[in-house]
């Protein structure tokens, strides 16, 4: 048992190159072993357990035991490796200590693997397919920034040395914009579900209750208009960003997604569709991110009483402030 206890803390530190050597308790005989070798072998697991493992566990679990690492080692086994919801890994093994969850959200997935121990959840995935489509279009303005200064009789015939970043960039803006509203729809999403989880929805009425639990059917907009303030319980305050991101930048990314020759209803604004296809730019880019960034951290702010964004949003905040602030 201590010796599987050990190799699933190892393997949570990222300690193994290949599933073997975490496969060897499971493998090996040990009522064939000599008596003094056994009885070695024993002692320096317990070193080993009480100096690295129970360090770890103490710094990450709040209940995690040799007896739960054995069992959490017998399922890591049979798949070598794990991805198991936050509350059914919690119910069966034991809570993670807040610190170590660092804000991320309680609809995470756990991951155990060769990588070690993971957290996955939409929003810091998508949150980083933002930063990188921003330095995608930095590394794309470095090769193109020099072509555009020069005249057109000159790069006409040139077009092999920047037409591929030119396209790159334009894919990144279209990501970016796109990824802007995933971001937000998946933390009001998750919002939405924790607080489902977490609390009883019938002090509310059934049009509040439908909108937490019916997530497909409420447009963007009736979640920023509801979700912040249902969930908080205080009274309705204006949101950061969202007069931007709904007005002006919303048009973009629906004929993003919708692109059509048809004009957009008039109930809709009556644009041109494929003309906001066209003109998306560097500065509809910009405000999309700013806009999203601040109504995440506006609606963070009315949640929790946290400033700024959540804590998994930091790692990429620089990234983001640093393309929004820069023109190459």
């Amino acid at each position: 048992m201590a010796e599987k206890a050990v190799a699933v803390g190892r393997l949570m530190l990222g300690e193994f190159n290949d599933w073997e050597e975490f496969c060897r308790p499971a493998t090996v005989d040990y009522s064939s072993l000599p008596r003094r070798q056994l009885k070695s072998g024993y002692a320096d697991v317990r070193r080993r357990l009480e100096t690295e493992i129970e360090k770890f566990c103490d710094q990450n679990f709040v209940s995690l035991n040799t007896e739960r690492l054995a069992k959490l080692y017998d399922e890591i086994l049979a798949n070598c490796g794990l991805e198991i919801p936050l509350k059914e890994f919690e119910r069966r093994y034991g809570k993670l200590h807040p610190k170590a969850l660092n804000g991320a959200p309680p609809h995470l997935t756990i991951s155990i693997s060769l990588w070690g121990l993971k957290f996955r959840f939409p929003e810091d995935m998508i949150a980083k397919d933002i930063a990188t489509s921003l330095q995608l279009i930095r590394r794309a303005k470095r090769t193109i920034n020099p072509y555009e200064k020069l005249p057109h009789k000159s790069v006409s015939n040139r077009t092999e040395a920047f037409v591929p970043s030119l396209r790159n960039l334009e894919f990144a803006q279209r990501a970016i914009v796109l990824s802007c509203f995933n971001l937000l729809e998946a933390y009001l999403n998750g919002l939405a579900w924790d607080y489902c989880e977490s609390h009883s929805l019938e002090h509310l009425s059934k049009r509040k209750a439908k909108l937490l639990q019916d997530t497909t059917s409420a447009s963007i907009r009736e979640k920023l208009d509801n979700y912040p303030w249902i969930i908080s319980g205080t009274s309705e305050v204006p949101l950061d960003g969202k007069a931007e991101f709904l007005e002006q930048v919303k048009p973009f990314r629906d004929s993003l997604v919708h692109p059509s020759p048809f004009t957009a209803p008039e109930r809709f604004g009556g644009y041109q569709k494929l003309q906001k296809f066209y003109d998306l730019d560097e500065g509809i880019v910009k405000l999309a991110v700013v806009s999203c960034l601040s109504l995440i951290a506006s609606i963070n702010h009315i949640v929790t009483g946290a400033k700024g964004v959540p804590a998994w949003c930091e790692g990429i905040d620089n990234e983001i402030e640093w393309a929004v602030t820069n023109d190459s």
